[in-house]
């Protein structure tokens, strides 16, 4: 016994790949701290949408009596987990998501006769439609807090006619050191005085600071409803000779609060609103594919990538890399959490396998099978396999074309 005590450890396959999970997960995260601190967090909140997204897979098979056996966050390697009655929880190497495991999801699925009354494919119909659609309910819902908590806390932007703001704040052009940023202007800000002559409009702005090159100048700003005075001394334009401050201008927002009963009524319309931005969204990506294809082998720099960006498609690189943007206040990003939520939702019913939808039209396809008081019908999972093979390989292909497209020709807003 004591020769056996002082023998070496040997690691097994399970501990190497633990141990090699919380390396690669502790370096890809210190990676994108210090490269992308910004990125971050939104990658961290779109870790966690996707993690909601399987909770509420999860807490829909609990509620009406199945048995979920996993319920772990990320993919790959498993570094860390515990047993809570029947559910293993638990952490693994990326952090890409999460998954729920529930028993009897097919008819090839093995379960324990002692289970099998709690298995996915002897519930009843409204029951598998209720855990299986459980995700995308779960986005709406998340978008609709999101919609509501901007109408009565944070603010629904929403444009002003004839009236502009910065929307980019520029320290040089052509060579030329430009002094907006040394002066504090930032993007948001409206420069509504020159020197005491009112600017709101941008041409008079614009001939203001023409005609001041070199000159010592007062600005009076309008921020977060407080006026600032700042001063500065304007560039010249060596060719043109005219005066030169550092800003591009966009149409002025404001932000409009409510009350929580026409909060929760405009959350509500927004929600159906966007639903239907989404589906319209989903049918241009596919009647469209040929100019998805198009701005993706566009080389970089292309601008013809980011025309009509309406018809523009983003990878998830894309989404965290404009959440990420130190421009953007909190009520632009909780309109994008909103909406990504809601397409998220959408496109998550489409009545393909393996997308949730997939699992609804098989359930619907069942139950249809079994009408006139026919008994339990169950499809054969393996009919449905190359349709997965090709819709898997579809969404890959996509996702890669995507990234590229985000990196070779970001969205520049």
């Amino acid at each position: 016994m004591r020769g056996h005590a002082d023998e070496p450890h040997t690691p097994t396959p399970g501990m190497a790949a633990r141990t090699a999970g919380w390396v690669s997960a502790f370096v890809v995260l210190a990676l994108l701290a210090w490269s992308y601190p910004s990125a971050v967090g939104a990658a961290t909140v779109l870790a966690g949408v996707l993690f909601m997204h399987e909770f509420g897979h999860f807490a829909a098979a609990r509620a009406v009596g199945m048995k979920a056996t996993d319920f772990f966050l990320g993919f790959g390697p498993r570094l860390w987990s515990f047993r809570r009655g029947e559910t293993t929880y638990g952490l693994r190497a990326l952090p890409l998501g999460a998954y729920v495991r529930v028993i009897g999801m097919s008819s090839s699925d093995s379960v324990e006769p002692g289970d099998e009354h709690r298995a996915y494919r002897n519930k009843s119909y409204p029951r598998r439609l209720l855990v299986v659609s459980a995700g995308s309910l779960m986005h709406l819902m998340m978008a609709l807090v999101a919609f509501v908590a901007l109408h009565a806390v944070l603010g629904a932007p929403v444009l002003e006619e004839d009236r502009w703001q910065v929307a980019e704040v520029m320290s040089q052009r052509d060579g030329v050191a430009l002094p907006a940023v040394s002066a504090g202007i930032s993007a948001g800000d409206r420069i509504v005085g020159v020197n005491g002559t009112l600017t709101e409009d941008w041409s008079v702005f614009v001939s203001e600071v023409q005609a001041r090159p070199g000159e010592r100048v007062l600005l009076e700003i309008e921020r977060d409803g407080t006026l600032l005075d700042l001063e500065t001394t304007l560039a010249a334009d060596p060719e043109t000779g005219r005066g030169l401050l550092g800003v591009r201008a966009g149409q002025a927002i404001t932000y409009e609060t409510a009350g929580l009963p026409t909060a929760i009524v405009r959350g509500f319309a927004d929600l159906s609103g966007a639903i239907a931005d989404s589906v319209r969204g989903i049918w241009s990506l596919f009647a469209n594919f040929g100019d998805v294809v198009d701005r993706i082998v566009s080389p970089p720099g292309d601008p013809s990538a980011n025309e009509n960006l309406g018809m523009r498609p983003l990878s998830v690189f894309g989404i965290v890399d404009l959440a990420s943007d130190s421009s953007w206040g909190w009520s632009e990003r909780a309109l994008m959490f909103a909406m990504v939520n809601v397409f998220l939702g959408v496109f998550n019913m489409l009545p393909v396998p393996p997308f949730d939808g997939g699992h609804v039209a098989i359930a619907t396809y069942e139950r249809w099978r079994e009408r006139g008081g026919r008994g339990r019908y169950l499809s054969d999972p393996r009919a449905l396999a190359p349709v997965v093979a090709v819709v898997v390989t579809a969404l890959v292909l996509l996702a890669v074309g995507l990234l590229y497209l985000d990196i070779a020709n970001p969205i520049d807003l």
